[in-house]
């Protein structure tokens, strides 16, 4: 059990705690695993989870987190399987990628400049049209959804100011292997780098790319201000993490134990989330922060988002086929 004491834990959940006595040996192993680093909010989710849970079972789940792990544009496909020794991990916390890998028409969740906000997210992901995006992921991955988490605004970090749509013209921006983003940023004139996230600092370092785009914990954790000197609120897509449970492990689990990891996750998502909201100011105070501290730019977002609205229009009627743009701005 972690650095929780026994008793604050019964003040928040008295009604979870089993009686097994808290020496007992764990009966249950889960394991958890992020591609993101120590630092990280999906990182600090995780965390979270394995502090809440086992508090709440008495140590009777045993919960181990590994994070830098996986990657997040190619999934493990054994994170679906039903062999618990072939099993990367129980429960992982990544970023849009199942979206494009098993529900792909419903990848503008994930678009940029697509959702206004995390509550605009909530309010899409919480309608019809999430319901069929998460059970297409079901049907898929064996994969099942246990919660989101916001994971703040994606930013433009460069050494030179991005202030519109003519800055993005020749830039050498690093980029996911995310077709969708880079149709998008494509149409801008940019020229992408595929890195993985891994090595985007190194990238970033040596001139193989010139800017990069992330949420504000993604460029703190990589200590992007080291090699970058400017950050450009472009906020041009709402970051979010999906939490997604093995189907086959869930159903292993007695009643009790599965309601106590869906309800230590929930707990962990929304403490993530409001934790993300409260720091976004200071994330970008710290950035900013001497020494190697970045200049922060206000761009024209409006510009850019007009900019790149034929390509948008062109992935809702080509690809995103099952709603139109105008639907998701609707709810």
């Amino acid at each position: 059990m972690k650095n929780v004491s026994f008793a604050a834990c019964l003040v928040v959940v008295a009604g979870l705690v089993t009686s097994t006595p808290a020496d007992a040996a764990p009966r249950v192993q889960l394991r958890v695993a992020t591609p993101f680093a120590s630092g990280h909010i999906l990182a600090d989710t995780a965390y979270k989870f394995e502090e809440v849970l086992e508090c709440w079972s008495r140590g009777q789940i045993d919960v181990t987190v590994s994070t830098a792990v996986m990657n997040e544009q190619a999934i493990d496909p054994a994170m679906t399987s039903c062999d618990a020794t072939a099993r990367v991990a129980d429960i992982m916390l990544t970023g849009g990628q199942p979206l494009q890998d098993w529900a792909p028409r419903y990848f503008f969740f994930n678009g940029p400049y697509v959702i206004a906000d995390y509550d605009h997210f909530q309010r899409v992901w919480e309608s019809d049209l999430g319901d069929e995006a998460r059970q297409l992921i079901r049907a898929n991955a064996n994969l099942v959804s246990l919660g989101t988490v916001y994971r703040g605004f994606r930013q433009f970090t460069s050494n030179a100011p991005i202030t519109g749509p003519a800055d993005l013209v020749g830039l050498k921006l690093r980029l996911p292997s995310v077709p969708d983003w880079v149709a998008v940023w494509r149409s801008l004139g940019v020229e992408q780098v595929i890195v993985p996230l891994p090595g985007i600092y190194a990238a970033l370092a040596d001139g193989t790319a010139e800017a990069s785009e992330g949420d504000l914990t993604q460029i703190s954790s990589l200590k992007l201000k080291e090699v970058q000197s400017h950050l450009s609120l472009t906020s041009h897509l709402v970051g979010f993490g999906m939490v997604l449970g093995n189907e086959c492990f869930l159903e292993d689990l007695n009643p009790a134990d599965r309601f106590r990891v869906r309800m230590a996750m929930a707990y962990a998502t929304e403490w993530a989330t409001q934790k993300t909201r409260d720091q976004e100011s200071a994330l970008r105070a710290a950035l900013q922060a001497a020494p190697n501290g970045m200049t922060v730019v206000t761009p024209d977002a409006a510009a850019i988002r007009a900019a790149a609205k034929p390509a948008i229009d062109a992935l809702f009627a080509t690809k995103w086929t099952v709603t139109t743009w105008e639907e998701v701005l609707s709810k």
